[in-house]
């Protein structure tokens, strides 16, 4: 089975370190999704997507569980099972 090298929150430092608390400030918790941790080794493009998950279900003025609704149909209708 593939593994792919991870920086836990716990362990990380600098610009990582950094982008766990940005993911922190913005999505209001401290727990660190796998599918985040995937980018750790990669900051800079882990702070992308986590911006695009604020721009997509933190901002608005529509209520989130409509947003994250709205995101499960279409990941469903792509058939994308994550």
């Amino acid at each position: 089975m593939p593994h792919i090298r991870t920086v836990p929150p716990s362990r990380a430092d600098a610009e990582t370190a950094s982008t766990y608390r940005y993911m922190k400030e913005v999505g209001g918790s401290s727990q660190a999704a796998n599918i985040v941790q995937l980018f750790s080794l990669r900051p800079a493009s882990m702070r992308r997507m986590i911006r695009s998950w604020e721009l997509a279900l933190w901002c608005g003025h529509e209520p989130r569980s409509n947003r994250e609704l709205i995101a499960a149909a279409v990941s469903r209708y792509a058939d994308c099972h994550y």
